[in-house]
């Protein structure tokens, strides 16, 4: 089977295609890192990482503070800080997550509708002999911004320019419907994708703890 980018045709999603082309979003995710587990361990890092937000002391030096007034002891107070603070934060990023995960199943089981009933956004696949290889979405945010999401493509077509051909289409389509300026968003777990979109023209607007923001004028 030839697997260049050449035999490969870019067209947008067809209705029956969901489940395939799901197939192809979710095993990106799973690549990268970003699967469910993923995204738990994520939540789990943002954890460690909450003491580096100064939110995070203020809240932690008034327990501290109330704790330390009624035990006057510096390790009673430290103790119940921790009793207190460990469970709440664990319930919150819990929460968070709960919600985010929800938000994905939603889209990924319908993504045909999901895309289609969203005025200015598309899903465009990459076909190859009559088989999905690979996946690019468009959620339009505004006027004039586009978001590039869900580019995932198979072990056997990487390496092969399928992604940048996707890429290319997703810009065409911009360029024509008005879109000024296009962003996306990528984890620190996905440095493949990232010097792909830097290589395309996108430059890093943003950088978190756990994530990077890319944006390009077109």
């Amino acid at each position: 089977m030839e697997n260049n980018a050449k035999s490969v045709t870019i067209r947008e999603l067809r209705q029956e295609e969901d489940m395939e082309a799901r197939d192809i979003v979710v095993w990106g995710m799973y690549r990268q890192g970003v699967t469910f587990l993923g995204a738990a361990r994520i939540a789990l890092s943002a954890i460690q990482l909450r003491p580096f937000f100064w939110q995070v002391y203020v809240v932690w030096g008034l327990l501290m503070a109330i704790f330390y007034a009624v035990s006057n002891s510096v390790l009673v107070s430290v103790g119940l800080t921790a009793v207190f603070s460990i469970p709440s934060s664990w319930g919150i990023d819990y929460c968070m997550f709960w919600l985010y995960a929800h938000a994905v199943r939603r889209e990924l089981n319908h993504l045909y509708s999901w895309y289609n009933d969203k005025a200015g956004s598309r899903f465009w696949v990459a076909v190859c002999g009559g088989k999905i290889v690979g996946t690019a979405a468009l959620d339009r945010t505004s006027d004039t911004v586009a978001e590039l999401k869900r580019v995932s493509v198979l072990p056997e077509y990487r390496r092969r320019g399928v992604a940048t051909r996707l890429m290319k289409r997703f810009e065409e389509f911009c360029k024509s419907d008005g879109v000024k300026r296009i962003c996306l968003d990528v984890t620190r777990l996905q440095p493949e994708a990232t010097r792909l979109y830097q290589k395309c023209g996108y430059v890093i607007t943003k950088a978190g703890s756990l994530g990077l923001r890319l944006e390009k004028l077109i």
